[in-house]
């Protein structure tokens, strides 16, 4: 059975009031800050990216490579609805595809 969030948040060694921390065991600031800050570094300014984008990417990053729309949304704390809306506005219909072939076959040889 998989754990819930406040387990998993017990569990974890308490350095801080904080969840988030630096380094120094600081609460870390403005995510939106740091974000810009890891754009601006890979050099893509130019791009209309968000912090929340990264969800998003990780779902469609998660699908090809073979989870199930259902566990993504377990994995993301979303509606299957709302990962099938994801997977078809930003994973191409050949990704989409190739992605299901292969779950066919891993499904065929039993792996």
């Amino acid at each position: 059975m998989a754990a819930r969030g406040t387990d998993v948040l017990a569990r974890i060694p308490k350095r801080s009031t904080t969840i988030l921390t630096n380094s120094l065991g600081r609460p870390w600031g403005d995510l939106a800050s740091a974000f810009v800050r890891a754009k601006t570094a890979a050099g893509m300014d130019d791009r209309d990216l968000h912090f929340h984008d990264l969800r998003g990417t990780a779902a469609t990053y998660f699908f090809t490579a073979g989870l199930s729309e259902r566990v993504i949304a377990e994995v993301m704390g979303w509606q299957e609805e709302h990962v099938a809306n994801i997977i078809r506005r930003y994973v191409g219909r050949n990704a989409a595809t190739k992605a299901a072939i292969v779950q066919l076959n891993r499904a065929r040889q039993g792996t």
